[in-house]
Order: structure tokens, then C-alpha cells, then sequence
């Protein structure tokens, strides 16, 4: 069955927990030099594992909004966010540009039920069934692979699998024409990582071997999770370069 126009895919689920414990910092809900909830607490109030609170913890940390302390839980530190420095891009088509200029070869779409990390890495409940695409990028025909690519769709896009089988990136431009909703944003967060036993295997590089992580998730203007990549990109195969701005986190 088709998605309509209308119909609005999967809110990340860190990203309204982050934003309603932000609203109650500024409102002064928690004020400055008091403890945030317990982690367990926030599991109970908003019916989400552990893994998802902490990502948005930590996201309040990042903004400068808390420091978390072993043993003491989180602590409010201002009621609004301070200057910090964030990746930016001039636009969507400039992050693209890598998918233009490579080449692309599908491996398979296969049904996932997410676990507990994966979860709260999309945003996500554990035990959700989502849809992973994967496949390789390649510099040039005879090249080696740049990376392990897995895309992943909510449940309610599902219904799409079967056509992206046979579509290269960026798959989000197919599924804004699908839904009608607009990509406005992508998140992107990126880690060096130990590469697990598969990526290395279909990478063909040593067991061991570290690599970039890169995971991006595409929302529409009002925070909804359309899709979300995770690239693994194999060690001395890949630069990654940007320019960065100082910018005012903003409420």
C-alpha cells in the first residue's frame, strides 16, 4: 500500500525527548545547579530505553545545557545554550556531490529488527522491523571499495523497498517524491570506530582495521525521520574535509 502525500514517517524519538527537557530547562522546570532525572526515571516517563535518553542527554551536553557526572547523574549548568562550533555545509547538493562522483553497487534489502543500539541510534524503538538496503561505493571500476553503506527505512516506508532496490543514492530525493514531504535538514555524526568482523570482510580489509562511521539521518522541517544512512568507510581510503563555522545553538 502506498504512502500518501500526507502521511508523516517516524519522529526520532531522542529528538522529542532532547527538545521537551530543553523546553523545561528554559522554562526553568530545572533550574540552574539542580540534577536532571535519573536516566531510569526518564525511561519511565517517556517509555524509551536507556540508549535513547542517553543520546539526548548527551546532545543537551553538547549544547552546553548540562554536565553529566559519574555517580551524580546530570546537572543543569545554564538555561540556554552556548556557542559552539558545528559542521556546516552550504547546502544538500554540496554533501551529494561524493554520491555523483563514485560508483554504486547494490548487495541486498533485507528486513531488520533494530536492537537496542541500533535503535537509538535511528531514533528508534528496539524490536521495530525497519528495511536496510546495502551496498558499496567504488572511486572507479578497478578501484577498491570506499565504503559500506547501509540505508534504512521506517516501517512505514516499507512499501518502497522493492523499488530502491534498483535505484542509487541519495534515496531520499525518490522518497520525498513518493510521501510529498520535504528533506529540510540531515544530522550527521561521525566516529571513528573498530570496523566489525562483516564490514571488514566485505571492505576486504584486515580484521581489526578502523574506520570512519558515518551516520546521517534525513528529517523533514518538523524533526521527521524520512531515512537514515551509516557508512562505514575503510581506513586510508577516504578524506573528509569541511570547512567549520561558529554558530549559536539555538532553542
Amino acid at each position: 500500500m502506498a504512502v500518501s502525500g500526507k502521511k508523516k514517517g517516524k519522529t526520532a524519538r531522542y529528538l522529542t525527548i532532547l527538545r521537551m527537557v530543553r523546553e523545561r530547562i528554559s522554562s526553568g522546570r530545572y533550574t540552574v545547579g539542580a540534577s536532571l532525572p535519573s536516566e531510569a526515571e526518564f525511561c519511565a516517563e517517556f517509555d524509551t530505553s536507556r540508549f535513547t535518553i542517553r543520546e539526548a542527554l548527551r546532545r543537551l551536553q553538547a549544547e552546553g545545557l548540562v554536565a553529566r557526572r559519574q555517580g551524580s547523574g546530570s546537572i543543569v549548568l545554564r538555561q540556554r545554550a552556548e556557542g559552539v562550533f558545528l559542521h556546516s555545509y552550504q547546502s544538500m547538493d554540496d554533501l551529494m556531490q561524493f554520491a555523483e562522483t563514485t560508483i554504486y553497487q547494490h548487495l541486498s534489502v533485507d528486513p531488520l529488527v533494530l536492537d537496542e543500539d541500533q535503535a537509538a541510534r535511528l531514533g528508534a524503538k528496539a524490536g521495530e522491523e525497519w528495511i536496510c538496503k546495502r551496498g558499496l561505493r567504488f572511486e572507479g571500476p578497478e578501484s577498491e571499495p570506499l565504503a559500506l553503506i547501509d540505508s534504512y527505512l521506517p516501517p512505514n516506508l516499507a512499501d518502497f523497498a522493492e523499488q530502491l532496490a534498483d535505484r542509487n543514492p541519495p534515496f531520499y530525493t525518490f522518497l520525498e517524491e513518493q510521501t510529498g514531504q520535504r528533506v529540510t535538514d540531515m544530522v550527521q555524526e561521525i566516529q571513528a570506530v573498530a570496523m566489525p568482523q562483516d564490514v571488514a570482510d566485505t571492505l576486504r580489509l584486515p580484521q581489526g582495521a578502523v574506520c570512519l562511521r558515518i551516520l546521517r539521518r534525513y528529517e523533514t522541517d518538523d524533526g521527521t525521520l524520512i531515512a537514515s544512512n551509516n557508512w562505514h568507510l575503510g581506513e586510508n581510503r577516504f578524506i573528509y574535509r569541511s570547512r567549520l563555522k561558529q554558530s549559536l545553538v539555538l532553542d
